[in-house]
């Protein structure tokens, strides 16, 4: 799918990701999405993003985690009290807040994990849809965007993570398969 040029664009992209993410869930049998990630140690199958999902409802919580950083941002603009998408002491080591991210989530279940992801889902697909196009994909409008724009946020928490996401269940489960044989 092309980049998105304008809402009704991104918030059908957000959307198509997120049904490919839970298409690629559902094909999981209930050992597999149990099971723990064979490949988690080498960044170079999982990339370093998702080197602390040690299962998918790790990498569950973790998609939730980055979209309620989302809503934070957002509400922040919205109250006039802009701050930068990352918190202060996360903003040169984004990685070690992933780590944080998920070790949140080590008592979550995994239904849990998916029904928080839907609900922060939703909110993103609601949040997107409250800005103009003007907002979302005109760079400038809002400070803490720097160089880029909103819609450049929005993607980053839900479709290209999605997309990841989907990557990694596939590698997950032709590990398993494979582990199998």
């Amino acid at each position: 799918m092309a980049k998105p040029t304008n809402k009704q664009e991104l918030i059908a992209a957000m959307q198509m990701g997120y049904e490919k993410l839970n298409e690629q869930i559902n094909k999981l049998d209930p050992a597999a999405a149990a099971a723990p990630f064979g490949f988690v140690a080498d960044p170079k199958k999982c990339g370093v993003r998702w080197l602390h999902d040690r299962c998918l409802r790790d990498l569950l919580a973790h998609l939730y985690e980055w979209q309620v950083l989302m809503r934070v941002f957002v509400r922040n603009i919205r109250d006039g009290q802009p701050k930068d998408y990352l918190p202060d002491e996360y903003r040169k080591n984004y990685h070690e807040m992933d780590r944080m991210l998920v070790e949140r989530h080590q008592s979550t279940s995994l239904d849990e994990a998916k029904r928080l992801l839907e609900q922060t889902h939703q909110e993103m697909m609601g949040l997107a849809d409250s800005f103009t196009d003007e907002q979302l994909f005109q760079k400038g409008v809002f400070k803490t965007t720097y160089t880029t724009n909103m819609a450049a946020y929005f993607d980053s928490v839900t479709t290209s993570p999605y997309s990841q996401a989907v990557k990694l269940l596939k590698l997950h489960a032709k590990t398993i398969k494979e582990a199998k044989v």
